[in-house]
């Protein structure tokens, strides 16, 4: 995997927008072809992406807007770069593609999917089981439950995807960024229908079951990396449900699997990763990762930590004051681990996480080494 570079795994961008093009017609190519993410060029350099989060973010955006009021930087990946980099470029933007340069020249597009399609071949994962990777106990909503739930959902835990159960937790349907963008731009979502995008506007109070898909795509508690992907390449799905007697019980998606690409590579120290913090002062990412990277070291003495992924919700309330929830994931040489928390302070609600994490880790090697114990003893 280290050797790969991306010209191995590159395509061609069968879509892309031009700068000066509207949102109407970038809108109209994105539908057309099934897209989420589209490179937008001027002449034949790369300026910027557009997606659909590109359209959530924006509060009120004329469809003749043009597509440069609405893009977002796209990361420079060179042709001759190591995927594992690669890979670290599009997870620390927050993008699912980007272009790839030679002499500041578009030459090609590398996406998720383009990962994806090599990860069967990888010996180091493909026998890799379900278990070991999947995130656990994910968020759902039912069918009797309101699109603009599922959409709240979405943006806060920056989701594409969420899987929709029943009554008993048994796995029924899916519900997609793409599904919940057609109500938006539906022309009963707005009395503006012909010239404008609302992306902060809430979706219609309409069930969730009227526009979910069935049924949904979902793989077993057993199966493996490889049954995973494969599953994404030939369903064209970005999210995997996972199913253990019919229940819902995880959720694999894109980027999990490019963490584990990004586990692979030869470091000496963690791949971290904030995502959701919509905060401006470099200060307080600085005492973040100061005190993640105080963790790692702890957690390093115990088992040798490979990726590190905190999400941040914000919720504001209480006047000015606002809440806010942290979700963990921590890659470590032997497993995954999970941890929660909830406070008013985000740097004392990080440090209950990381304690959480550390205290989780110590339990599970003095698990093994009284398993080890007891087996040296029989």
């Amino acid at each position: 995997m280290n050797q790969l570079l991306v010209r191995d795994v590159m395509s061609e961008a069968a879509v892309v927008a031009r700068k000066g093009e509207t949102l109407s017609e970038v809108i109209s190519k994105m539908k057309k072809d099934h897209l989420r993410e589209v490179p937008v060029l001027d002449g034949d350099k790369p300026v910027g992406l557009v997606s659909y989060s590109s359209f959530l973010m924006r509060r009120s955006v004329p469809l003749s807007a043009k597509v440069e009021q609405v893009m977002r930087p796209a990361p420079r990946l060179e042709e001759d770069m190591p995927v594992t980099h690669a890979v670290e470029e599009l997870m620390s933007a927050g993008v699912r593609g980007a272009p790839v340069v030679r002499n500041s020249k578009m030459v090609g597009f590398v996406s998720r999917t383009d990962i994806i399609k090599i990860l069967p071949k990888i010996d180091e994962l493909r026998g890799k089981k379900v278990s070991d990777f999947m995130s656990s106990n994910p968020l759902s909503v039912t069918e009797k439950e309101s699109v603009r739930k599922a959409q709240m959902l979405m943006k806060g835990l920056m989701e594409k995807s969420l899987p929709v159960v029943d009554g008993t937790g048994k796995l029924i349907g899916a519900v997609t960024m793409s599904d919940v963008m057609d109500v938006l731009w539906s022309p009963k979502a707005t009395a503006r229908p012909s010239n404008e995008i609302r992306g902060e506007r809430e979706a219609p109070d309409i069930a969730v079951g009227s526009i979910m898909s069935r049924p949904p795509v979902a793989a077993s508690i057993g199966d493996n990396l490889e049954k995973v992907a494969n599953l994404m390449l030939s369903k064209s799905v970005a999210t995997v449900f996972i199913e253990d007697g019919g229940n819902l019980v995880g959720v694999v998606s894109q980027a999990d699997l490019m963490e584990q690409v990004i586990s692979l590579k030869q470091r000496e120290g963690v791949y971290v990763q904030i995502t959701g913090l919509v905060e401006d002062d470099p200060d307080v990412y600085d005492v973040m990762y100061e005190l993640i990277g105080k963790s790692m070291k702890r957690i390093d003495k115990i088992q040798f930590p490979r990726v590190f992924t905190v999400h941040v919700q914000t919720y504001h309330s209480e006047g000015l004051r606002s809440k806010f929830s942290l979700h963990a994931r921590l890659t470590t040489d032997r497993k995954m681990y999970f941890a929660n928390a909830t406070d008013w302070d985000l740097f004392k609600t990080l440090d209950s996480l990381l304690d959480q994490l550390e205290k989780t880790v110590k339990r599970e090697h003095e698990r093994m080494l009284d398993k080890r114990k007891k087996t040296q003893g029989s």
